[in-house]
């Protein structure tokens, strides 16, 4: 029983790995494009923005397509996308929470737990009185206020600390 837990361990270290280079390896792309702070910033918040609602895994591919109507850069699009598609379950609940909270009716969602991608399918697509308008309200705004401050932060990280970062990204290993 115990080599069994040292490989369990070992597998586990080797994933992380992969996670930890996977992740260094999209900011470096990220980091290294050569479009202007303003494209790259437009191109994360039009990739991140398709995470706030079920797309039935189609946001990678929403993303791309925005970006390029947008004609802004697409692999910062892309980038975007992939990085909200893990948070969907925060960003429904945050959904949920908004609409509440702005058509002042309470949400049967009140944790991360109560996510149900169907669910939230439902109460995208469903009638007025299933829960929909309260998760429509919820994600509009949320991706109107998260949208410009994504924005911001890209813009600002690019435009004052793109070089900085692409030193110590270069320099770990």
């Amino acid at each position: 029983m115990e080599p069994y837990n040292k490989i369990e361990v070992t597998m586990n270290g080797v994933k992380d790995i992969k996670v930890n280079r996977r992740i260094k390896y999209y900011l470096l792309r990220l980091f290294r494009l050569k479009e202007s702070p303003n494209q790259v910033a437009l191109g994360v918040m039009l990739g991140f923005a398709p995470n706030w609602f079920p797309t039935f895994g189609l946001g990678p591919i929403l993303s791309i397509g925005i970006a390029k109507l947008a004609r802004v850069n697409v692999v910062a699009a892309i980038i975007g996308g992939v990085i909200g598609s893990p948070l969907w379950p925060i960003l429904f609940l945050m959904n949920y929470r908004m609409g509440s909270m702005l058509y002042q009716k309470p949400s049967n969602v009140n944790d991360v737990d109560d996510i149900d991608y169907i669910e939230a399918v439902n109460d995208t697509v469903g009638s007025l009185h299933s829960g929909s308008l309260t998760f429509l309200i919820g994600s509009v705004v949320n991706v109107i206020i998260f949208s410009i401050l994504l924005y911001i932060v890209v813009f600002l990280l690019f435009k004052k600390y793109r070089l900085t970062i692409l030193r110590k990204l270069s320099s770990t290993k």
